[in-house]
């Protein structure tokens, strides 16, 4: 008898549980994306969902910060092409210019050995001694950032931009500056760095990504307001664009968590 009563529990419960979990589904297929995510929040509790969004946004930053870098090296690969098609084309204009020369002259007098500096002056390779643009020491800074060695980037770009404050490269070492000072949590000096790049250079290619790191950095600052003006003066400048979208992006999380 006691068996049997047992059984009917066991049987009463299991039916209990199948109508328990099939009301469950009917109400997730009723919910909304936004309330199931806030059903999820509930169960997993916040401080796991806020970790995983940290986490995220690192990864997003890291992102980021990789295809900056790749438009910089596609922007350096242009700079290469065109000096190697000017190079041959001197080369060529040269070479006609000799040709013609010696056709105009059977017998040609003899050509007293170039002197040291006109010796220079014809290699293809400058030295980087009368490399005003600082191409070398350019090139060097940067692959300590890509390296992950910030703390010598950093040294490196400041040293680059007080060798060579007129480089065609100014405006971009300016910025990897303030990137590799805001990847490194030194954010009021990343702030300055960003802050600089708009008012030495407002024709640089790079002021908008510097006017999104700017909001970023009021954010890892605590500094909630100005994070929003910078934001969505991203957003009104640059609409359209992939930095419009991570400034909105920014802004929906920072409403999220009540600043």
């Amino acid at each position: 008898m006691i068996k049997q009563q047992s059984l009917s529990f066991l049987v009463i419960a299991s039916l209990l549980c199948g109508y328990a979990v099939a009301a469950d589904e009917e109400l997730l297929s009723r919910m909304s994306v936004k309330q199931r995510l806030e059903r999820l929040e509930n169960i997993l509790g916040s401080d796991v969902l806020v970790d995983q969004a940290l986490q995220f946004e690192a990864l997003q930053q890291e992102v980021s910060m990789l295809r900056d870098m790749l438009e910089e090296k596609d922007y350096e690969l242009d700079l290469i092409t065109q000096r190697q098609r000017s190079l041959y084309s001197d080369m060529d204009r040269r070479l006609n210019s000799l040709e013609g020369g010696a056709s105009r002259s059977v017998v040609a007098a003899p050509v007293p050995p170039p002197s040291s500096s006109a010796a220079s002056s014809a290699l293809l390779v400058v030295p980087a001694a009368n490399d005003k643009d600082g191409a070398q020491q350019y090139t060097a800074a940067f692959d300590l950032l890509k390296e992950g060695q910030y703390s010598k980037s950093i040294t490196s770009f400041e040293s680059f931009m007080k060798s060579y404050p007129e480089s065609k490269y100014a405006d971009n070492a300016q910025y990897w500056l303030g990137e590799a000072n805001y990847v490194s949590r030194q954010y009021k000096t990343a702030l300055d760095a960003f802050q600089s790049l708009i008012a030495k250079y407002p024709e640089s290619k790079k002021i908008p990504g510097a006017r999104l790191k700017i909001g970023y950095t009021y954010y890892e600052l605590k500094n909630w307001s100005a994070s929003k003006d910078a934001l969505m003066q991203v957003v009104k400048l640059y609409p359209d664009t992939s930095v419009a979208t991570k400034a909105n992006d920014r802004l929906e999380r920072i409403k999220r968590e009540g600043h």
